[in-house]
């Protein structure tokens, strides 16, 4: 009803501040201003798939029949699952097709069998940026918000981006996390994620973005956040992305190659779903056990378990810190006799610095296998467990038969505590073994 006459109009309902990932969608939307829980249709910096899903993408193209991607520059597709196809594997046949695809569509963006995984190559070679918007094909790669930018997974809608150059998506409530302290000798980001995992990953954390920040994530370099990000879509959210700093904006300067990006942060009157304060310094290290991802205990409670299999590698560990903390615990040590070790670095740039650094010489020194970077061990494509193994790794699930038998259990751990298991036999304290090795307490770290 329109106001009486005589009476002031009614003041305007004011406006909450907004967090990072409204503001990246609000910009991506051609809107000032977005609300939780909006439907809107966003316009992508980049829109990124990998080659297991292709076959049917194919299919699907061929039946609407389309010639041409709105914009092929925005596409990046990665042979990243399948960067060895065997003799007999249908995989060869998937790498010929998106080669033809590639061509066919003029997508330049094509990295084929061990470029690494797509969460590296879009960070590594400067595609994720701050305040950039990137529509893919699955949760984890969250950990492109480490230098600032947002991920929005949709599965098998990933066509559409390609085809239209936007999609919709639904503006998430976003969860404050804000961390601070420091981690303490022998504990890792694998283990802060596992622990936040564990105490919200039960739906609190339901169709939300999940904010970092805090003086916390001084003391975390890159990777370490990136592993953080690589594994928050477990608690359920939507996705998930960090503030960034100077140290994120001097890594992404030197890849940009002139694209452009946009510092954004959070209102200080943005409106949170919730905020979680974390210290560092209080978290220990973490073993979780299958077959639920909430399962993480403290790696006292499960030392002498028996393994059989050790895996260093996946989205959620496989990066050059990853590398350094697996060669501090194996330097100078061989692995236990009938335990297979497989260690899959997630790039080129990850493969060829951990040579330069001699920590390939280190594991083959301990007697690991090294693969060649991409996901690997992590889905099951190599490593398969047998009945009634054990395995501890830093992979992403640890459902029966995730990685072969029904009947194997998969252990997840940090790099640290999963070389030193492989070097015992059995689930053990890293801090035991890097107490021996490093009185002075001095891990490698990479910025």
């Amino acid at each position: 009803m329109p106001p009486h006459v005589g009476e002031p109009p009614a003041a305007p309902i004011a406006r909450r501040g907004q967090t990072i990932a409204q503001k990246i969608i609000a910009r991506h939307a051609g809107r000032d201003h977005v609300a939780v829980g909006e439907y809107l249709s966003c316009v992508p910096d980049h829109v990124v798939t990998q080659e297991l899903y292709w076959p049917t993408h194919k299919e699907n193209l061929e039946k609407i029949g389309i010639q041409r991607f709105a914009r092929p520059d925005k596409a990046i597709i990665v042979i990243d699952h399948t960067s060895a196809a065997a003799v007999g594997s249908r995989h060869a046949a998937t790498h010929k097709l998106l080669k033809e695809l590639t061509e066919k569509f003029g997508i330049e963006n094509f990295f084929g069998p061990n470029t690494g995984l797509r969460h590296l190559v879009l960070v590594e070679r400067g595609f994720a940026r701050p305040g950039s918007l990137v529509f893919s094909d699955e949760g984890n790669i969250a950990s492109i918000g480490a230098v600032g930018a947002l991920n929005i997974p949709t599965s098998a809608d990933i066509l559409v981006p390609l085809l239209k150059d936007e999609n919709w998506l639904r503006v998430p409530k976003t969860v404050r996390i804000n961390l601070s302290g420091q981690l303490a000798f022998g504990v890792s980001a694998r283990d802060v994620v596992q622990s936040i995992i564990r105490d919200y990953g039960s739906g609190e954390f339901l169709q939300c973005c999940v904010e970092y920040g805090g003086p916390g994530l001084q003391g975390l370099t890159l990777d370490d956040r990136q592993t953080i990000l690589a594994s928050t879509f477990h608690t359920m959210s939507d996705t998930a992305i960090m503030e960034v700093d100077d140290m994120a904006l001097a890594y992404v300067e030197e890849r940009a190659n002139g694209r452009p990006y946009e510092t954004i942060f959070s209102d200080p009157d943005a409106q949170y779903e919730r905020i979680i304060d974390i210290d560092l310094s209080c978290i220990q290290p973490l073993v979780t056990v299958p077959p639920e991802l909430t399962g993480a205990q403290p790696v006292s409670a499960l030392a002498g378990t028996p393994i059989h299999q050790a895996t260093i590698g996946s989205c959620a560990g496989n990066r050059l810190q990853d590398m350094r903390d697996a060669a501090t615990i194996l330097s100078g040590r061989t692995i236990a006799r009938k335990i297979a070790l497989y260690i899959s670095p997630g790039s080129q740039n990850v493969y060829a610095q951990a040579a330069r650094e001699g920590l390939l010489e280190v594991f083959a020194t301990a007697g690991a296998t090294v693969l060649s970077p991409g996901c690997n061990t992590c889905w099951g494509y190599l490593g398969v467990l047998n009945e009634n193994e054990n395995s501890i790794s830093t992979h992403q699930f640890n459902y029966q038969g995730r990685n072969g038998a029904e009947t194997a259990r998969i252990f997840l751990a940090s790099p640290l505590t999963v070389a030193a298991s492989a070097v015992c036999g059995e689930i053990v304290d890293p801090r035991i073994l890097l107490g021996e090795a490093h009185p002075s307490n001095t891990l490698m770290k990479v910025s």
